[in-house]
C-alpha cells in the first residue's frame, strides 16, 4: 500500500508543476507539450506501457464584471 501513497504524491507533484507552467504561459499564445516514452502504468494486476504526447493549448479568458 506504501507504493500507492508514493504514486499519489508523485502525481500530485506533477499536477502542481503543470499548473504552475500553465499559469506562466497563460495569455502568451503558448502550448505545453508533455511527451512520454515507455511510460509504464500498473494498477493491481494490469500493466500497460504507453508512448505518446499530450498538447495543452493555454487560453485564459477574463470574466466580465
Amino acid at each position: 500500500m506504501n507504493w500507492l501513497v508514493e504514486m499519489a504524491e508523485t502525481v500530485k507533484s506533477f499536477g502542481e508543476t503543470v499548473s504552475k507552467l500553465i499559469d506562466k504561459l497563460a495569455g502568451k499564445g503558448s502550448d505545453l507539450q508533455v511527451t512520454f516514452k515507455d511510460l509504464t502504468l500498473e494498477v493491481g494486476m494490469v500493466k500497460a506501457k504507453l508512448n505518446g504526447s499530450v498538447v495543452l493549448d493555454i487560453l485564459y479568458v477574463t470574466e466580465k464584471k
